[in-house]
């Protein structure tokens, strides 16, 4: 399959392309940096100017599949795009995959990951699983513990907002992850200032994992170790989520079908401009990547 034609295939807004995937994977090599290099215009264009965010959710994904370090530093920009572009390109993956896909290419540099973490303009779902990230490194032996604690304690005083945001349950969860006794000071005033929303996480539920972390720090039951591997095939992996089956596709399909229905028994002709508005929305509209 020709390059263009994989990118085509990659940037269809329905189902999985299976197809087209193996192929970018037979070809890596010459559509690694063809990717990074697409998805480096993304990120310097203008918003209104920015397109094909389906192919970029692919891109990302089969680039951490490949273990592409060169694209590390990329995809760490990309991360820090506002929430509503980042929605608009991972979707659920901005949770699922994202913090998978990055331990996947990281390089070494910690900085990158840094940046994305401290950054309040940066999505803060994206934000709170990069704090996990920087744990799964360390556990995995790719950082080293001392300067994430270092971190980890500086981010107290300089993460941003000073107030209730996810990037603080992603804080204190790292910290229990590395199993750092002397934060507990600092997520403690955390959940007193109510930086960190009860209903995700308490401060006995931390104290719990804190000592977990400690007493097993290589086996910890109350991690779900599945989510903290790096990511794997995206054929396989993305074949388990509902957004991409036939089923879905079909609802979509009726859901379309409801519209124009709706359209045709107000009186509509189909060829009105704001019917076929409609329609291209329903053509266009985003997968919901959410698992099964």
């Amino acid at each position: 399959m020709e390059v263009d034609a994989i990118i085509a295939e990659l940037d269809k807004p329905h189902g999985l392309p299976r197809e087209a995937l193996v192929a970018a994977s037979s070809q890596r090599e010459e559509l690694a940096p063809i990717f990074i290099e697409a998805i480096e215009n993304y990120i310097a264009a203008a918003p209104h100017e920015r397109t094909h965010p389906d192919a970029l959710f692919f891109m990302f994904h089969l680039l951490g599949e490949w273990r592409e370090t060169s694209a590390y530093p990329t995809l760490a920009r990309l991360l820090r795009l506002p929430a509503p572009e980042m929605d608009r390109i991972l979707d659920d993956a901005v949770t699922a995959t994202s913090h998978r896909v990055i331990i996947s290419v990281f390089d070494g540099d910690s900085e990158p990951l840094y940046d994305i973490i401290l950054d309040p303009d940066a999505s803060e779902f994206v934000r709170c699983r990069m704090c996990e990230a920087l744990a799964i490194l360390v556990r995995r032996g790719q950082l080293e513990r001392a300067s994430v604690a270092v971190f980890l304690h500086a981010c107290f005083a300089s993460l941003e907002p000073q107030g209730p945001c996810l990037v603080w349950h992603g804080w204190q969860n790292a910290i229990a992850m590395l199993g750092l006794k002397k934060l507990a000071p600092l997520v403690k005033k955390a959940f007193r200032q109510e930086y960190i929303d009860p209903e995700l996480c308490d401060y006995a539920v931390f104290e719990r994992n804190l000592r977990l972390s400690r007493a097993m720090p290589g086996e910890n039951d109350w991690l779900d170790e599945t989510d903290h591997q790096p990511f794997g095939s995206t054929s396989e992996e993305f074949s388990k989520w509902r957004g991409f089956t036939e089923a879905y596709r079909q609802d979509l399909e009726r859901a379309r079908q409801a519209a124009n229905d709706r359209w045709l028994s107000r009186g509509q002709d189909s060829s009105q401009p704001h019917k076929a508005d409609d329609s291209r929305r329903w053509a266009a509209a985003k997968r919901t990547r959410s698992a099964a």
